[in-house]
């Protein structure tokens, strides 16, 4: 059952009611969804999600990605069933047959067997996107030269983001136990919606011994050509680079990836700029449910961009030492506690979050907040696998803004 509301665009202040109609404007329907969820705390950032939103979206139009439906819809099918999304299945999974996903795969997926019979193509991103989303969250070498041969710079790019975009909506899904509602489904052709598997996590769990530190010397150099200058991209994309760089003073080692597909580079800069910069959450919220992501993703990038913000905002140097070997001190401060506990169960087991858990990050932070800390999760996520997909090593300048 939905934990969220529908807020109406006259109940917003009126200076938030042109990112409501930014949103139906974009996404040419009304506010539904993750929508839902964004607007009950920023209508700013609903509208950014959907500007990024579009590009995976569209059909037919010049501003959309360069992955085919099929692709696209295959991997929404991939991550909705490992994130137990059901919202974000039944948008997709009509789209996914459509564009040629067999109903036996589609299936296979959804009961959480192994798909048989794979086309190339399928088998490809089966085992990239598993890859990414399982285990320490990288690509062999194998599997990643497969992906570039196959889809080249720009699209191997997009299958990451694609990946990426759908877990950073599913997680505040999940966290407001948004469904699709009887006119949603009314729209769409009949189909078997996804059921939630297992139960939230409880903790404790024992530390992933398997796991390396994760301050580890990351030596590699990036699977792609770093682009940071505009004589690195095409004249035509260079406004797109200008739009980064006007969010964060630079191009960051995440950007040098993500303008392989200029586009998206500018819209994802968009995102970021509001959790650098514009959230409602405290420096010390912000910063720590940015290491609680990037420890569960493995992600040194992620981490060594944000230990020294972290430190300066207050958050003890011991708790981070403990958090960097996947252990957590008996003795957490009460807020500490309440938000490892959203995060934990956003990030492990079912992906969902208990009604106690829920009922308690409310009552501390408020719905605005908390709905902001589970976009955080799924902002860093996104950007997380980006990163470690294409072995992106953490800044050696910590003072820019890297993500």
């Amino acid at each position: 059952m939905s934990r969220l509301n529908t807020v109406e665009r006259d109940t917003l202040p009126a200076n938030q009611r042109r990112f409501h109609d930014a949103v139906k404007a974009i996404r040419r329907r009304p506010i539904t969804g993750p929508f839902i969820v964004l607007m009950n705390s920023s209508p700013d950032l609903a509208a950014r999600f959907a500007h990024l939103g579009h590009y995976f979206h569209a059909r037919g139009q010049a501003d959309e990605s360069m992955l085919t439906m099929r692709v696209r819809g295959f991997a929404s099918l991939i991550g909705s069933r490992a994130l137990n999304a059901p919202y974000e299945w039944s948008a997709w999974v009509n789209w996914a047959i459509e564009a040629g996903v067999p109903q036996d795969t589609v299936d296979a997926i959804r009961e959480g067997r192994p798909p048989q019979n794979l086309t190339a193509e399928e088998a490809l991103i089966t085992d990239f996107c598993t890859q990414l989303i399982s285990g320490n969250h990288r690509v062999s070498a194998q599997t990643f030269k497969g992906a570039l041969d196959h889809f080249g710079a720009q699209g191997v790019v997009e299958l990451v983001v694609t990946l990426g975009y759908f877990a950073m909506i599913a997680l505040p899904l999940n966290a407001f136990e948004i469904g699709m509602s009887t006119d949603q489904k009314k729209l769409r052709k009949p189909f078997a919606p996804l059921e939630i598997t297992g139960t939230p996590w409880t903790g404790p769990t024992p530390p992933r011994a398997h796991l390396p530190d994760i301050t580890a010397a990351a030596t590699a150099t990036p699977r792609l050509p770093p682009l940071s200058t505009h004589d690195d991209v095409a004249p035509a994309h260079q406004h797109f680079l200008d739009r980064v760089i006007l969010t964060r003073g630079w191009i960051s080692g995440a950007f040098q990836m993500l303008m392989h597909t200029p586009d998206v580079a500018a819209r994802v800069a968009n995102i970021g700029a509001f959790f650098l910069y514009e959230t409602i959450l405290s420096p010390k919220v912000r910063t720590l449910t940015w290491l609680i992501a990037a420890r569960e993703l493995d992600c040194n990038y992620i981490w060594q961009s944000s230990v020294n913000a972290a430190c300066a905002a207050g958050v003890d140097a011991a708790l981070i030492g403990a958090l960097e070997h996947d252990r957590l001190p008996p003795n957490l401060a009460a807020e500490d506690k309440l938000l490892f506990e959203y995060c934990y169960q956003l990030l492990r087991d079912n992906h969902h979050v208990s009604d106690t858990s829920y009922a308690a990050i409310v009552k501390h932070f408020g719905v605005a907040a908390a709905v902001q800390i589970a976009a955080s999760v799924g902002y860093i996520a996104m950007l997380g696998v980006l990163v470690n997909a294409f072995e992106v090593a953490p800044p050696a300048d910590d003072s820019k803004p890297a993500l």
